[in-house]
């Protein structure tokens, strides 16, 4: 049996660790949210309602996955920068306590999704066509939060070892079985039953059993990572409390983004209609795609923030953040030529509705460019939770998705309909990143916060 690799990320070059780390995380991520897009393109095919249908849910189950993500952050800030000062043993309790914290949380986040699903999608403006299939999907895409928490948490654990490949397998072993069992579930191929709507997210509950149980396999038997030999109340408390120090700001910061687009798709279901939904729902999910390198970059920047910040190596976390803004420039860039060559074929793979490919097809020329800014937000936010410094990043977060994103959301729909929404989004990127760079590498110190 393995035990956990000792991956020092305070020593050699930063820009090779973090490459080192990139591209099985992108690959990862990349196979996660790549289930959630063909959920969407196979049911885009079915009815236009049944794509409106997950573009009311997916506020819903993204709030519940930055709960995860959130949590995540701190169980990876508080193993990190243990793993700095070379304290391994407390690194593997707090890996541990993690497991059982994310299993509470997500309990609770997912009964309460359950209790009030339907005003929520009654509150959002679903009609009476829409609103029974939405139910019917979060019916089983809620329970499998609490099974992908359990990944996640496992996930960051070793990511916060300087490992690369096993977290990513993760994922990925999750994504991949989903992708498979979803047509057979949605379609009713051989022996399944046509499910729909409701077949898609019973395919994500599968798949979260998988993801749960390897990952727990990987951290406890064969990295031997979390150690729950000796755990008491005390010892999970002050696990929980140094991970919530991170965990609860980086909560905080994940959540703001799922209720901003809570109420963009309010706002556009209200006061546009529902062909809008539906094609913001395209563009929505595949911007996941788009920005699924900058995700796996600020996986890989909270480690090596954190094992560099508690080994007290300011230098190599300014270049950290420095080298990862350089990625988003170039991703940003090269996304943003894709997207415009072939914007006009992208909604085509969803939908065979001529208005929503027609509504949607703008966002690919309007939107993908000012990426750059969000993943500058959100990278920024991601090294300085290693660094043990939260409530930085939500304050960026909250600038950029509860008043920058919210209000030009509101004000393009008024002025420009779908398309004066896309043109808000871009400015909020744009604003909302010039305020997390400049901030960043001007004021916020490059130390780990003490307490």
């Amino acid at each position: 049996m393995s035990t956990l690799p000792s991956i020092d990320l305070t020593q050699g070059s930063v820009p090779r660790h973090i490459m080192r780390m990139l591209f099985p995380f992108w690959f990862a991520i990349l196979a996660m949210m790549s289930a959630s897009v063909v959920d969407t393109i196979y049911l885009g095919r079915i009815s236009t309602d049944a794509l409106v249908a997950v573009g009311f849910c997916f506020p819903i189950i993204f709030l519940g996955s930055s709960v995860n993500i959130g949590l995540g952050a701190g169980v990876l800030s508080a193993i990190s920068r243990d793993l700095g000062r070379k304290n391994h043993e407390s690194a593997k309790r707090h890996g541990a306590s993690a497991i059982i914290l994310v299993v509470i949380i997500l309990t609770v986040v997912s009964s309460l999704g359950l209790i009030f699903g339907a005003s929520i999608v009654s509150a959002m403006g679903a009609t009476p066509e829409v609103k029974p299939l939405a139910l019917s999907y979060l019916k089983y895409a809620l329970p499998a939060l609490v099974l992908m928490g359990v990944g996640m948490v496992c996930n960051n654990t070793l990511r916060a070892s300087g490992e690369a490949f096993l977290p990513s397998t993760i994922m990925m072993s999750g994504a991949i079985l989903n992708i498979i069992i979803d047509p057979l579930l949605i379609f009713g191929i051989g022996p399944f039953p046509r499910m729909e709507v409701e077949g898609a997210a019973l395919g994500t509950l599968i798949s979260s059993v998988l993801t749960a149980s390897f990952g727990l396999y990987l951290v406890i038997g064969h990295r031997k990572a979390v150690n729950f030999t000796g755990l008491t109340k005390a010892l999970i408390g002050k696990s929980w409390k140094i991970i919530g120090r991170v965990g609860v700001p980086a909560m905080g910061t994940n959540i703001v983004v799922p209720i901003a687009s809570f109420v963009a798709i309010t706002i556009i279901a209200r006061m546009l209609g529902k062909a809008e939904v539906a094609a913001f729902t395209v563009a929505a999910r595949t911007e996941m795609l788009g920005i699924a390198l900058l995700y796996a970059l600020s996986a890989c920047i909270g480690a090596n923030t954190g094992q560099n910040g508690g080994a007290g190596h300011t230098g190599r976390v300014k270049h950290a953040f420095d080298f990862s803004y350089n990625i988003c420039v170039l991703w940003g860039v090269l996304i943003a030529i894709l997207s415009f060559v072939f914007a006009e074929q992208i909604p085509s793979i969803y939908s065979k509705d001529a208005e929503v490919i027609a509504l949607a097809a703008p966002y690919f020329k309007i939107v993908p460019i000012t990426l750059i800014g969000y993943g500058v937000v959100f990278v920024s936010a991601a090294g300085l939770n290693g660094l043990g410094r939260p409530k930085y990043g939500l304050v960026y977060t909250i600038i950029r998705s509860l008043i920058l994103y919210i209000g030009f959301v509101w004000i393009g729909a008024q002025i420009g309909q779908l398309n004066g929404v896309y043109w808000g989004i871009a400015a909020a990127n744009i604003l909302s990143g010039f305020i997390a760079y400049f901030y960043t590498t001007r004021r916020v110190p490059m130390t780990v916060l003490q307490h």
